[in-house]
């Protein structure tokens, strides 16, 4: 019988979509890029990206999929841009040069939370987590009212130890979902997967965390209740495979694996437009 880990709706994760409309090319400017991490060409953070028009829409973001360029296909901001101009009515980095570094800071910054805002948001919709829901919803809260503060609060937001505080929120997450796909803790836990061959393999309540999953061969695996929190995707194949209850996935790392029409991901994720149909 397959287990539900998710409630059957999914709540608010609408607010840590893209929405370029909303921002003025901040991930284009604010963000170093290297040529060998698949972007345009290497520019230094602050500066804007070549391929950056006027009105702040990329030149060739019909050619990012040939051209190869998995840094611009696989980044994914979480929201922080419309959260940053919003911080900013009527200015942006070009219109407002002097306040263009702050911005920048902000966007960096407002990243982050909102990273975190989607993690806890996730807690929420885990049926297994249950126990710490009031907890992450105290967090959201205080993370919301953060990010429709001010620049000045956001940026002396000591975001170090807040993480230390929602980390064991995390551990216990992952606990609980262990526990409910009746997953054992025994073996030690190996992070460097690079070109590892799971093939088929069944991986319910598999802790990768921070592993380094490049390259690695995950197709038509099943993955109920494994954690992907902070790992490395890059190039990994996930053709076939079923990570429809896997936890704290983000847009990004499925942007960056391989997938097709027959990979299963989590309700609250959008299948990227690079995978074959």
């Amino acid at each position: 019988m397959k287990l539900h880990l998710y409630q059957h709706e999914y709540h608010d994760f609408n607010k840590f979509r893209i929405n370029c409309g909303s921002c003025s090319g901040l991930c284009c400017v604010a963000l170093y890029f290297s040529r060998y991490d698949g972007f345009p060409s290497d520019k230094k953070a602050g500066e804007p990206c070549r391929g950056l028009d006027g009105n702040f829409r990329c030149l060739i973001h019909g050619e990012l999929g040939s051209k190869q360029l998995k840094g611009c296909l696989s980044y994914d901001c979480c929201g922080a841009g419309p959260v940053t101009a919003a911080l900013y009515p009527g200015i942006n980095w070009k219109s407002a040069p002097d306040k263009a570094g702050e911005i920048f800071d902000v966007f960096v910054k407002a990243f982050y939370l909102q990273q975190i805002q989607l993690y806890l948001t996730e807690i929420l919709n885990l049926l297994p987590a249950e126990p710490l829901w009031e907890e992450s919803r105290i967090h959201i809260l205080k993370l919301h009212c953060l990010l429709h503060s001010s620049p000045e609060e956001i940026l002396e937001f000591d975001i170090e130890n807040f993480k230390l505080k929602v980390n064991l929120l995390f551990k216990n997450t992952i606990k609980f979902v262990k526990m409910k796909v009746n997953h054992s803790n025994g073996a030690p836990r190996k992070t460097n997967l690079i070109a590892h061959n799971f093939q088929r393999a069944v991986l319910d309540g598999a802790d990768f965390s921070s592993s380094l999953l490049i390259a690695a061969n995950l197709e038509g695996c099943r993955l109920t209740g494994s954690c992907l929190l902070g790992a490395d995707l890059r190039d990994a194949n996930i053709k076939n495979a079923d990570l429809s209850e896997c936890i704290f996935l983000t847009q990004s790392q499925l942007n960056t694996a391989a997938g097709n029409s027959g990979t299963r991901i989590p309700g609250h994720l959008l299948r990227p437009l690079t995978w074959k149909k």
